[in-house]
């Protein structure tokens, strides 16, 4: 089988990190090996949560893995807590990485414009070189303007700017995710073939983990060699069930995507089995 490592947090409620992207990359036909960052009561969109960092097991969890003759198809790094922790995930990221695997990043730090809370300037900088060693990134618009070096903005045609830019740095595709408009909520592809937009209705204004479950699909995708542009397509389609059908009262709490894993199954048929 395929495998994938997953360099992220495990947070106890709000499915995101490694409780989206474990079931999600296994339906998919790919093992999922989780390298965990740090373990929280529940994800940081809440009023409050407790938080214990596993920085100090980063290294030595992948070189005990490196030990065992591992070989990963694709990782995938995600939420970081401090810069120290960063600096250790792309020590990992570089660690475990060879000619034939392809690192997906999602570099989550801010959103509306703006960094989480947490976040600063100098954890940017990391994310950013953690961005330039990657294959693919999967930003949001306020983590691609921020990426890119430039003002945010919400038009189009700023963000085809900020994305040719980084393009042009040599980060060759990138995904750009959550791009709405008016009651539609889009997925944007930019690679060296060109552009390709994927749309579907918006439901809701916000959900916790819909970032983490794309990247984790285009992750699964990238490790068994699928385009990127059919992941990212099949991806919106699957967030859209899943938000379609979510009724939970807090959004923090995440859509319910084990309803629609067989969706995943049904599209990757070929490849999974």
């Amino acid at each position: 089988m395929k495998k994938a490592a997953v360099i992220n947090d495990l947070s106890g409620f709000g499915k995101c990190s490694l409780t989206a992207s474990i079931p999600i990359i296994s339906v998919m036909g790919v093992e999922a090996h989780p390298l965990p960052t740090a373990v929280l009561s529940n994800q940081t969109a809440y009023d409050s949560y407790k938080c214990r960092s596993l920085t100090d097991t980063i290294i030595p969890f992948a070189e005990e893995w490196k030990k065992l003759g591992a070989h990963f198809d694709a990782i995938l790094t995600g939420f970081a807590t401090d810069e120290e922790q960063l600096d250790k995930i792309i020590q990992a990221a570089k660690l475990l990485k060879d000619d034939y695997t392809v690192l997906v990043v999602d570099p989550v730090m801010a959103d509306n414009g703006s960094f989480y809370d947490g976040y600063s300037m100098q954890m940017c900088q990391k994310v950013k070189s953690l961005c330039h060693i990657a294959d693919i990134i999967t930003p949001n618009i306020s983590e691609l303007f921020y990426i890119a070096d430039m003002d945010f903005s919400e038009k189009i045609t700023d963000v085809r700017k900020c994305a040719d830019k980084l393009k042009n740095e040599g980060i060759k595709n990138i995904v750009v995710t959550g791009y709405k408009n008016k009651d539609t909520i889009s997925n944007i592809v930019f690679t060296e073939k060109g552009e390709q937009i994927f749309t579907s209705k918006l439901y809701g204004g916000y959900f916790s983990g819909t970032g983490d479950i794309l990247s984790s699909i285009v992750t699964a995708g990238a490790a068994k060699g699928i385009d990127l542009e059919e992941s990212v397509k099949v991806a919106t389609e699957f967030i859209s069930l899943c938000a379609a059908d979510t009724k939970a009262e807090n959004p923090n709490d995440g859509v319910e995507l084990e309803h629609f894993l067989y969706y995943l199954i049904d599209n990757f048929r070929g490849d999974i089995l």
